[in-house]
């Protein structure tokens, strides 16, 4: 773990619109799965659940994790951004670009879909130009930047290939096959979304919860092993293999994520803060979901008799649903609710501490919010798998529901982080007592 240096840290107006934002592209996810039909069990390439998918990843998670890495970048791993102002044009064009793409998924626009899925590149390239020198991507490797580097490599992959698709669409180059969306979506959701999580964890959840004397044992494995199981897997299944080939690199691809979880289990045990907090509760909840995920994922690459071709559907939209929204979503809202208070503290009121009264950083959030999100969404989570695995269509749009329900309260504690003034309830003496705070 790298000692934090938030003097180094991006003004506040650069990140805070990407947390505070991002869960808007829940919001819409979730309003999506409301108005569900019974094709979403039908087939998992029907034009609105690929909408719900991107709202979730590029609308939400993406989003979210640019904030991030423009924070820590600067704050953790010692790096800089090329240009805070290219950071704000960036998070417009990003903002413009996935509403229109998601709308035209919907409406299965091909036309508009072009356009915005350019947008949407235009802001991936952003974000890798502005982001790459921030993880100091080429100098020797801590666990977090080695994580993030790679996993901004393979978001380059997966755009290009997810680009690619759009052009098919359009011009007719060759076949989208399921096997192709799925190799698509692997290289998105472990290449990307999991290094991620699994990058910062080792970064945040020993300095959230005090847990420095347990080193990672198995952080460089878990990293090799989930890189290039990505880019195996895939490829694999891009080719639209037999089902023992595919339960193979659903297995390749489950390795690294669970050495991941061993190691993250250490560290909480060996924490000395003994009460888990919100990030805490989030990151143990998180790895529920990742198992779950895991027997999912194995279950769909092995197909029947386990599950039959009419049902196929169904254990994909749960598999995605638990992966995506459990365990990378519940990590995200967890780190959230500790990483915004703090910049909100640090930029606002570090300087007036020890010559007035400010608050401390547990004041400037409200933890009875920060668990009616994190208990709304897990809810959520596991309503709409439950609907997908059961074609309950009123259990899938209840889950959806909840899920948008769920976003709406996300969006606004952070707001009022963020926008809200604060009362000191106790007198701060020094900046270290309100760090620990």
């Amino acid at each position: 773990m790298l000692p934090p240096a938030p003097g180094r840290s991006p003004a506040l107006g650069v990140t805070a619109p990407f947390f505070v934002a991002a869960p808007l592209g829940l919001v819409a996810a979730g309003l999506l799965l409301a108005t569900s039909g019974t094709d979403a069990f039908l087939a998992i390439n029907v034009p609105r659940t690929v909408a719900v998918t991107h709202a979730a990843v590029i609308g939400w998670l993406t989003a979210a994790i640019f904030g991030a890495i423009y924070q820590l970048g600067p704050a953790v791993l010692g790096g800089r951004l090329v240009s805070e102002r290219l950071a704000r044009v960036q998070f417009y064009v990003h903002a413009v670009s996935v509403t229109a793409f998601v709308w035209s998924l919907l409406e299965w626009n091909v036309v508009v879909m072009s356009a915005a899925g350019s947008g949407v590149v235009v802001s991936f390239v952003l974000f890798l130009v502005n982001g790459w020198p921030a993880v100091r991507a080429l100098r020797p490797s801590t666990l977090p930047r080695a994580y993030l580097a790679t996993a901004m490599a393979l978001l380059a992959v997966t755009a290009s290939v997810g680009i690619t698709f759009v052009g098919t669409l359009e011009h007719l180059w060759f076949p989208v096959t399921l096997g192709r969306l799925g190799g698509h979506a692997h290289l998105g959701l472990v290449g990307w979304l999991a290094l991620v999580v699994m990058g910062t964890s080792y970064q945040l959840v020993p300095m959230f919860n005090i847990s420095h004397g347990a080193r990672p044992r198995l952080g460089w494995w878990a990293l090799g092993v989930t890189a290039a199981a990505t880019l195996v897997g895939g490829i694999g299944l891009m080719t639209d293999p037999p089902r023992e080939v595919r339960l193979v690199l659903a297995l390749l691809l489950a390795a690294g994520p669970a050495l991941w979880s061993v190691d993250m289990l250490r560290i909480l045990r060996s924490r000395a803060r003994r009460r888990l907090d919100i990030q805490g509760h989030a990151t143990c909840v998180s790895l529920v979901f990742l198992a779950a995920a895991v027997a999912l994922g194995i279950a769909v690459a092995w197909g029947s008799p386990i599950l039959g071709r009419e049902d196929a559907a169904r254990w994909h939209l749960a598999y995605g649903v638990i992966a995506i929204g459990g365990w990378a979503g519940v990590t995200l809202i967890g780190n959230s609710y500790k990483i915004v208070p703090f910049l909100t503290w640090y930029h606002r009121y570090r300087e007036q501490a020890g010559i007035r009264p400010v608050p401390m950083i547990a004041d400037i959030y409200s933890a009875r919010w920060a668990y009616v999100t994190l208990v709304a969404h897990s809810a959520a989570v596991v309503l709409i798998a439950a609907g997908a695995l059961t074609a309950h269509l009123a259990l899938l749009q209840t889950g959806g529901a909840l899920l948008a329900a769920g976003g709406l309260v996300h969006v606004a504690a952070l707001a009022h982080v963020v926008l809200a003034p604060h009362a000191a309830r106790t007198p701060v003496k020094t900046v270290n007592e309100a760090i620990s705070r």
